[in-house]
């Protein structure tokens, strides 16, 4: 599973679980959640491509 999809899978668990404001998610909230698995830049980059996706499902 890539950074991407590991992304869309984490945003789609955390819409379920409550509402949220997308545009509030940050690479470092990210960071937190995995334990600092997984490098910032790289989380960044992540979310920036989802963006550009639209990814409308999840309102962001």
């Amino acid at each position: 599973m890539d950074i991407v999809d590991r992304l869309r899978e984490f945003l789609e668990n955390e819409a379920r679980s409550c509402s949220m404001d997308f545009g509030c998610v940050t690479p470092e909230y990210v960071s937190r959640f995995w334990g600092g698995s997984v490098a910032i830049d790289e989380i960044a980059t992540g979310l920036t491509e989802l963006r550009k996706q639209g990814v409308p499902e999840l309102g962001i």
